[in-house]
């Protein structure tokens, strides 16, 4: 098998690699009051009021229980009764497609060579071989062109008084955003991690940006 072949059968070797990549990279920020304190009873309600019927909604809000659970805070399902509201939203954009091009290595001159022919001489023709051998040079000699599409994916969380939202002011405690850039178009692949990423160390460093890498499985 020559070089040039070698490296064309390599290509797709290594676009299967990248699409079983395990590590999400997310960047999150949290913003919340000084006296911030994760105590008390809370409720959670999508902050698009039409999605707080549907199934998909009903999936992703045990998952921020659990999670608010877990930091202290005391989880009840009827809003009326809670100290706090956290308003959750999700989502994902169709994408930005770019066109990529992949070079292709091989070999450019060098190598082994033959000749072979007739010399005429005085007493007749007489046949010959030769070889000869220079040392191999390598370069660019082609290139593949594929695209690559990445999703902006973006979950967020504002945690308010309860009792604000009835008064028209609403006092806002904490608010939470973690996106993530890659291939996965499919958000419910990705939500857990995402999730992983924004209740790391919760609340987090009061305005400041984390970069995290979070493994998982994804079937996207």
């Amino acid at each position: 098998m020559n070089f040039t072949k070698l490296i064309l059968l390599s290509v797709p070797v290594l676009l299967l690699n990248g699409c079983a990549s395990m590590q999400l990279e997310t960047d999150s920020t949290a913003f919340y009051t000084a006296d911030y304190n994760a105590q008390g009873s809370i409720s959670v309600v999508a902050s698009n009021a039409d999605v707080n019927d549907s199934l998909e909604f009903a999936a992703y809000k045990q998952k921020f229980e659990g999670r608010l659970a877990h930091v202290g805070y005391q989880v009840v399902q009827d809003a009326d009764q809670a100290d706090f509201i956290a308003l959750v939203a999700y989502g994902i954009d169709h994408g930005k497609t770019s066109n990529i091009t992949t070079p292709i290595f091989g070999q450019t001159g060098g190598g082994a060579s033959y000749s072979s022919g007739t010399i005429n001489t005085t007493t007749g023709n007489t046949s010959y071989t030769a070889s000869s051998y220079r040392m191999p040079t390598y370069g660019v000699v082609g290139a593949v062109n594929s695209t690559s599409t990445v999703y902006n994916r973006a979950i967020a969380m504002d945690i308010v008084v309860a009792k604000s939202l009835k008064s028209g002011k609403v006092q806002k405690v904490y608010e939470g955003r973690t996106k993530s850039l890659g291939s996965c178009s499919v958000i419910v692949e990705v939500f857990d991690e995402m999730l992983e990423a924004m209740f790391s160390g919760f609340p987090g460093e009061n305005g400041r940006n984390r970069q995290m890498r979070i493994a998982g499985e994804f079937n996207c």
